[in-house]
């Protein structure tokens, strides 16, 4: 019995060692596995702010000499009900812009991602800008608080909706 005891001991230990083996090579798949998918949504994330990010400062960044191509620059950004929306207004803008050769310049302070999956995301932005015109030649200081609803269409984020909400 002596000897089939001792021969019992180094199997049972290699039983054993197999399984902790197992368990933890499962463990790391799994935890590779999790921060692959975090570091995916981290990167949805960025990927939305940045550009609702360039959105913001697009929208808030024109001159009266150039409105032609800033107001596209908008557009190539933009997406369903907001590109409709901007595209329909873009000639009144326009007229009013360059009668009373307006300018802004806008700089984006803030930004943060209120909520995202893979293919949307709600972005918060709080942007400035100095506005100048005919009316008003040394500017006139404006702070925007932007709520911008992106979605993803093709590999790229884009706008869909775009709320001044403060």
């Amino acid at each position: 019995m002596t000897s089939r005891t001792s021969r019992r001991g180094p199997v049972i230990l290699a039983w054993a060692l197999s399984v902790l083996l197992l368990v933890a090579l499962t463990a790391a798949v799994l935890s590779a596995v999790a921060l692959s998918r975090q570091h995916s949504r981290d990167s949805e994330r960025t990927s939305a702010m940045q550009a609702a990010r360039q959105l913001t400062l697009d929208f808030t960044t024109y001159k009266y000499s150039s409105w032609d191509e800033d107001s596209k620059r908008v557009l190539d950004g933009s997406t369903g009900q907001f590109k409709e929306e901007f595209a329909a207004g873009a000639n009144q803008v326009k007229t009013e812009v360059v009668t009373n050769q307006a300018t802004s310049t806008g700089e984006v302070v803030e930004a943060a991602v209120v909520s995202n999956d893979k293919d949307s995301a709600q972005v918060l932005v709080i942007a400035n800008a100095v506005v100048t015109n005919t009316a008003s030649k040394d500017g006139v200081q404006r702070r925007y608080r932007i709520k911008l609803d992106m979605v993803r269409e093709k590999n790229r984020w884009l706008t869909a909706d775009f709320q001044v909400v403060g």
